[in-house]
């Protein structure tokens, strides 16, 4: 916990008052348990399909109507996947809708949740099976694969950010260009100052969705594009969009997008490397269950390794994100010169976000991507001239 001087806690208190900071510890409250019992309930169908042997007679099943091993493959983590994603649809839909309304971040309609959870579903089962069919070919084809499969995963992650504000944001969100104004030229001039290429702000219909605030710098060459949600839009000053923007753009100029490709292909090493010695001694002991880890019945077994992993090491990639959203945070307060601006802007966005203040050390270090509010706050009153 960082302490707030009286100067700045008078700023915070004034955007976010104190009985929306008891709801945002209070909505903290549930929403970590929930984290763990969605982490559980994943790792329980994906055991009990594998374990069970569900996972070997869906192999079977495949492979006496299928006979390309990619198109097996492909199959296989269709059904598992779609499978898995309806069995866990009620934990979704009380995570995402029940509970957002429930504390006043959401007026979305129950049919529009439907639409992009479908949607979402669709899109990621398109990917998946991809990526997991060209897994599974790796393996058998290739000793070197943990290799191959990690620089795969950060060259999927740039391409990703490419194509992602062209064709998949637009999917969820509609795009239209900020008319003309004070704000937007402003935007546009620091974009440009930093080398981003670009003649147009896009405002997107967030508050379709949700009433939480967002904008960001995506894409890559032709493809960049800088977007500014309706919520942040009507829920902050100019000045305070303006500080927001300096952070997306810092990521930009600062090599982000790159840095954590770089960071995800090591991260995927290890965590491909964990897989491939623990896995394959789990298969070893079930030659019944799978055949090796080439075999489509032994996807959801790597599935739950990989989400293991993920709960295991989570702390470590945190830290590093929060690494570099504390850069990008230094960028904006350099270059905006905003005053109080910056402080106005991180206490409205945890207030719009239900984002506690100060949260304990344990949550940060386990939880938190970003630097916690009360340490963005004081960063950016000290860069103000308001605290030491």
């Amino acid at each position: 916990m960082t302490p707030l001087p009286p100067a700045v806690e008078q700023i915070v208190n004034a955007v976010y008052p104190v009985p929306r900071q008891l709801l945002a510890d209070q909505l903290a409250g549930v929403t970590r348990p929930l984290f763990f019992a969605f982490n559980a309930f994943e790792l329980a169908f994906l055991l009990w399909f594998f374990y069970s042997g569900l996972s070997a007679r869906l192999r079977d099943a495949l492979e006496k109507k299928i006979k390309n091993p990619f198109a097996q493959g492909a199959s296989f983590i269709v059904l598992v996947f779609i499978g898995l994603s309806v069995v866990m649809s009620p934990l979704s839909f009380y995570a995402s809708f029940v509970l957002s309304h429930e504390f006043g971040l959401s007026a979305e309609t129950v049919a529009r949740w439907l639409r992009d959870w479908a949607l979402g579903i669709a899109l990621s089962t398109a990917i998946v099976s991809l990526v997991g069919a060209l897994f599974l070919r790796a393996i058998d084809r290739f000793r070197a694969w943990p290799l191959i499969a990690a620089t795969g995963g950060a060259v999927l992650i740039l391409f990703g950010s490419a194509i992602y504000p062209l064709f998949i944001a637009p999917l969820f969100n509609t795009f239209t260009p900020l008319p003309p104004s004070p704000l937007t030229r402003s935007i546009l001039d620091l974009a440009a100052q930093q080398g981003i290429k670009a003649s147009v702000v896009y405002e997107y219909d967030m508050s379709t969705q949700t009433r939480e605030a967002n904008a960001y710098v995506a894409g890559l060459g032709r493809t960049e594009r800088i977007a500014v949600g309706d919520t942040l839009l009507r829920g902050m000053k100019p000045d305070e969009v303006v500080f927001v923007m300096a952070h997306e753009i810092g990521h930009y100029k600062l090599g982000h997008l790159w840095l954590g490709a770089f960071e995800a292909w090591c991260g995927l090493l290890v965590a491909i490397a964990f897989v491939a010695t623990v896995g394959t001694h789990l298969v070893t002991r079930s030659p019944d269950r799978a055949r090796s880890l080439a075999d489509p019945a032994a996807l959801p077994l790597v599935a739950a390794l990989l989400i293991i992993f993920d709960l295991v090491t989570m702390p470590v990639a945190n830290a590093l994100s929060r690494n570099i959203e504390h850069a990008a945070d230094v960028f904006a307060a350099t270059h905006t010169h905003l005053g109080p601006a910056g402080v106005r802007a991180q206490a409205r966005l945890a207030s719009m976000d239900l984002s506690p203040l100060h949260p304990s050390r344990l949550v940060v270090w386990y939880f938190y991507t970003h630097p916690p509010t009360d340490e963005r706050i004081m960063d950016a009153a000290r860069r103000a001239g308001l605290a030491q």
